[in-house]
């Protein structure tokens, strides 16, 4: 059987003179908790995302939103671009074996679904 484990609510700064709510936030790799006071109102540190309030308004998530578009080298843009030519050449593979001018294993990875009109 597991032992609970137990978070400690407050903590004591400023030599014991003052007693604090302590972050709840837990390590993934030690399991120990944070050990600084937690923010003001809150249940973490600033380090663990006290201090954040995120947006607050339907204008400020969509300007989030939008200006969070780059991973890696990467931007949405090209990654669209990059789909739309993957789909291209899968369509073209497709049609290519279809006609029986291509032969041999088709290329790998998901493929374009319903991409001609069979009549």
């Amino acid at each position: 059987m597991s032992n609970p484990i137990l978070l400690e609510q407050t903590i004591l700064t400023l030599g014991g003179r003052i007693t604090c709510p302590r972050c709840q936030a837990r390590s993934k790799r030690t399991k120990q908790q944070c050990r600084a006071p937690a923010s003001k109102g809150k249940t973490k540190c600033r380090f663990h995302g006290g201090a954040s309030t995120g947006p607050k308004t339907e204008a400020g998530r969509l300007r989030c939103g939008e200006v969070k578009i780059i991973h890696g080298r990467e931007t949405r843009s090209i990654r669209a671009e990059r789909s739309q030519a993957i789909g291209r050449l899968q369509a073209l593979e497709a049609l290519g074996h279809a006609l029986g001018i291509m032969h041999g294993p088709r290329t790998r990875g998901p493929k374009v679904q319903k991409m001609f009109i069979r009549s």
